[in-house]
């Protein structure tokens, strides 16, 4: 039995009893047709029901039913993931009316920005224009991490490896869920799952740290949490409403790009590996993201990753970004580890111009069309295309593979990435209903309950490293507490799509102080434009702690280190001159473009300097930790991260030392004024000095030696201090143990 309702927006309901729920817009053309009781959408229009649109089959069988009846064109388009949709409305654009007749169904909203009310009803009018064509297949909306921006804001990957906690990081993914279905969103381009090994790489904030086990055991449960649905009393349902898939990335772990370089861009395309750990990387991919313990099983879906993997004998294959490799891919992914679910390339790496992150001698080669890029990444075992919304590009890539393989071998790969990306459809129920319920979805995203709860996992988050004569403790009283506001120098800066640009200098305050002034009496300073004037000594006078707030070092050039001249310098993790001449220096770098004539480009950075673009920083956390060591009250440093730095230079001049690897204000000053105990320990070890950070190997997890503090502390993977001392509990006892280097050791 059945029955259908109306609601107030573009679409109707139809229940099933004891069965699926259904969604249509009346003015799409679909119509009901019943069988053996129950309804069912009839998208053919044939009054019979074919095989995908009957939701009693299973998932696997419908997307094989449907695969076959796919036109190469419409395939094309199911192979694309459009570019990043930052303009939405319930109007669509010119622009994405165009891609969708072309075929494309995957979507990446990127409108962090835009009122959550505004992306429901993008995302409804988006499906309504889809829904009578191409079999009705829907849009398969797909976002980034955005915690904080229009939902609850929880911890980061790195801030919930902090917390040394895999149930905690499972409760944090099953909101998050919840929140991107609100939305309209059922594929996460997550959870990042790379090694943090090189304490310079631009996205170790991404990461779950730089153990391996760690690393692991977050991934599992964090993707149990996304793609189960769970009951009320916390059952495990499998996929349902509330699921949304994975996709685990980068392929086979990016963040050994050698000195720390970033693959985003031409400095940084190569990913290194001289201790032979590139295994190691891959190890929370293998023996997390695809053995789940819930039932989904595995992660549903890979991104590859930009870097390409450099060997001298040719024993990572060839030298070109994860994208293109056959080694890692169909040997590796598919082949050693059997997985079987599509992959994805990273954004753009398909482009000639303004983005080009397609790496390898044939993919960069001037005469290689986007076609040819296309019809390589299929050959290596790729099913989608990320960043691309031109589907003819894929046609491109058929008919030029139909001339170098033939078409019979072009049509079966066309047909298997159609099976395995349209599975993804299936699992997660938008065939059935690909609606949102806009008054309840804006009811409950971000609601209070929700931030709450990612309130309390910030505050678990938060590491204190040092706490001299208990700077830090319970508090029974309202702190009045001193935040110094921040100078910020000119200096120039690399952006993100390439180019510098000069950044012209200015003062803030590191914290939001309307937040701050909710658990303390705050002094602060005085800011016009760029100058600070700086509280009086009288307004000072009476204060119970300095908290001064700091980012960690900033480079000029984070993504691709070159400087201004176009030469490679190195990435610093301190706040003062670093000239890159020390004995860990290489003076030859492990990889490089290979000439015509045969000779290897040198990339090394040896005897250049770096660029901090935030030195001043250091300073002020010295002049203002010296005033209050002068006037007698406690210095609070709160350091704002997302990799590891160097302490040497400002820790003897503190009192305590807060680490926050989210960036969430409320949870800092909850710790700071007493309300709250500190409990994170830190996921990645932190350097003794910059020699340090050139001895250890960016493939090679926790191989720092790790810098000793004033009290006789070092701040190595998994220290941190709670108000009895430093913590000894199940985490420290679990994890303090040698990283792992090797697959199917669980």
């Amino acid at each position: 039995m059945w029955k259908e309702k109306e609601t107030p927006y573009i679409f109707k309901l139809i229940e099933n009893e004891g069965g699926k729920t259904l969604a249509y817009s009346p003015d799409s053309g679909v119509k009901i047709i019943e069988k053996d009781g129950l309804a069912f959408k009839d998208f053919l229009g044939t009054g019979e029901l074919a095989p995908y649109e009957d939701w009693r089959l299973s998932p696997e069988e419908r997307a094989e039913d449907l695969a076959q009846r796919l036109s190469t064109e419409q395939i094309a388009g199911l192979m694309c993931f459009s570019v990043h949709q930052r303009e939405v409305a319930r109007e669509l654009t010119e622009d994405q009316k165009r891609f969708l007749d072309q075929h494309l169904r995957s979507v990446l909203n990127s409108a962090q920005t835009t009122p959550d009310d505004v992306q429901i009803g993008w995302a409804n009018s988006m499906q309504a224009y889809v829904e009578g064509k191409d079999f009705g297949i829907p849009c398969y909306f797909a976002s980034d991490p955005r915690n904080g921006k229009g939902t609850a804001d929880w911890p980061g990957n790195l801030g919930l490896a902090a917390t040394f906690d895999p149930e905690l990081a499972k409760e944090a993914a099953k909101s998050i869920s919840r929140e991107l279905r609100d939305l309209g969103v059922a594929c996460f381009l997550a959870p990042q799952v790379d090694i943090a090994a090189d304490p310079r790489w631009w996205r170790d904030n991404g990461t779950f740290g730089e153990d391996p086990a760690l690393s692991r055991d977050l991934v599992r449960a964090f993707c149990d949490g996304l793609q189960s649905t769970y009951s009320e009393d916390g059952e495990d349902l499998g996929w349902g409403k509330d699921s949304v898939t994975a996709m685990v990335k980068h392929w086979t772990g990016e963040g050994a790009g050698e000195g720390g370089r970033e693959a985003h861009t031409e400095g940084g395309k190569y990913a290194v590996y001289p201790g032979n750990n590139f295994e190691a990387l891959m190890i929370p991919f293998v023996d997390g993201a695809f053995k789940l313990d819930g039932k989904t099983g595995s992660a549903v879906s890979v991104m590859s990753s930009y870097t390409a993997a450099w060997s001298d004998d040719g024993s990572l294959g060839e030298v070109v970004g994860s994208g293109f490799s056959n080694y890692k891919i169909n040997e590796q992914l598919r082949g050693r580890f059997g997985f079987t679910g599509p992959v994805c390339t990273d954004w753009m790496v398909l482009n000639d111009s303004i983005r080009k992150c397609g790496w390898g001698k044939k993919i960069e080669d001037e005469n290689t069309t986007p076609g040819m890029r296309a019809f390589w990444a299929i050959m290596a075992g790729v099913d989608q295309m990320g960043g691309c919304s031109n589907p003819q590009i894929l046609i491109d890539a058929y008919n030029y593979g139909c001339e170098q393989v033939g078409k019979e071998i072009m049509d079966k790969a066309f047909a298997v990435s159609a099976r395995r990306l349209l599975t993804g459809y299936f699992i997660t129920g938008l065939f059935e209903n690909p609606y949102i319920d806009e008054a309840a979805a804006n009811a409950d995203v971000n609601s209070p309950d929700k931030q709450a709860a990612a309130l309390e996992a910030q505050v678990k988050s938060v590491v204190m490293l040092k706490n001299t004569k208990g700077a830090v403790k319970k508090q029974d009283k309202r702190l009045k507490v001193y935040i110094p506001a921040t100078y910020k120098q000119a200096h120039w800066n690399t952006i993100f799509l390439g180019g510098i640009v000069d950044v012209e200098e200015s003062a803030e305050v590191l914290i939001d102080l309307d937040t701050a002034r909710k658990y303390f009496d705050v002094v602060t300073d005085k800011i016009d434009g760029a100058k600070i004037t700086r509280a009086t000594d009288e307004e000072l006078k009476d204060c119970d702690m300095f908290l001064i707030m700091a980012e960690d070092p900033q480079n000029g050039a984070p993504q691709d280190a070159l400087n201004k001249e176009g030469k490679f310098i190195p990435l610093t993790r301190q706040y003062g001159p670093y000239i890159a001449d020390g004995p860990y220096v290489r003076k030859t770098s492990i990889a490089g473009d290979i000439y015509e004539d045969g000779t290897k480009q040198n990339r090394s950075y040896y005897g250049e300097a770096a660029y901090c673009s935030n030195s001043q920083q250091l300073c002020q956390i010295l002049e203002a930790a010296a005033l209050a060591k002068e006037m007698g009250i406690p210095s609070v440093v709160a350091m704002i991260t997302g990799k590891p730095l160097c302490f040497h230079e400002f820790e003897p001049s503190v009192d305590a030392i807060l680490v926050n690897f989210s960036g969430s204000a409320e949870a800092l000053c909850r710790i700071a004024a007493g309300i709250s105990e500190p409990s994170g320990l830190l996921p990645m070890q932190m350097p003794k000095d910059m020699d340090d950070v050139e001895r250890q190997l960016e493939d090679t997890p926790r191989d720092m030696e790790c810098y000793t503090d004033t009290e006789g502390h070092k701040y190595d993977f998994a220290y941190g201090m709670n108000y009895a001392g430093v913590i000894s509990d199940w985490r420290t006892e679990k994890y303090s143990v040698p990283a792992l280097t090797k697959t199917g050791s669980r």
